[in-house]
């Protein structure tokens, strides 16, 4: 078992996103989530303000969404919907993202851990 990890920065400067390829060499079964360590208001955290952290892809294919419309996200079918926030799989490149909606107003931190599972 071997493990991997890196940090996001979702900061209002740099556009409220950040990603990160965690690559585990070979495909192999893993357990990937992700966590938000911080967020920090830069004004006050009301109702247009959110944030999420998706394992977003799995050797390039989309995992599934979990959440779309409403007022942050897009249709069925978007990119920019919620997607799948920890997942059990085999597989070598895990696309992780971390976003902030209406960035103005949030920094937000969080790391994307990897644990292989052979």
């Amino acid at each position: 078992m071997a493990a991997q990890r890196a940090h996001l920065f979702a900061l209002k400067n740099e556009g409220g996103s950040d990603s990160v390829i965690l690559d585990l060499g070979r495909s192999r079964p893993f357990l990937a989530f992700g966590s938000v360590t911080m967020v920090d208001s830069l004004a006050d955290f009301d109702r247009d303000n959110a944030y999420a952290f998706d394992i977003f892809r799995i050797d390039g294919a989309l995992t599934s969404p979990q959440v779309s419309g409403g007022a942050h996200w897009g249709p069925p079918g978007s990119t920019s919907n919620v997607f799948e926030g920890a997942v059990v799989r085999t597989g070598r490149r895990i696309e992780c993202w971390l976003r902030t909606i209406h960035s103005q107003d949030l920094d937000t931190f969080g790391v994307a851990v990897a644990i292989t599972l052979d």
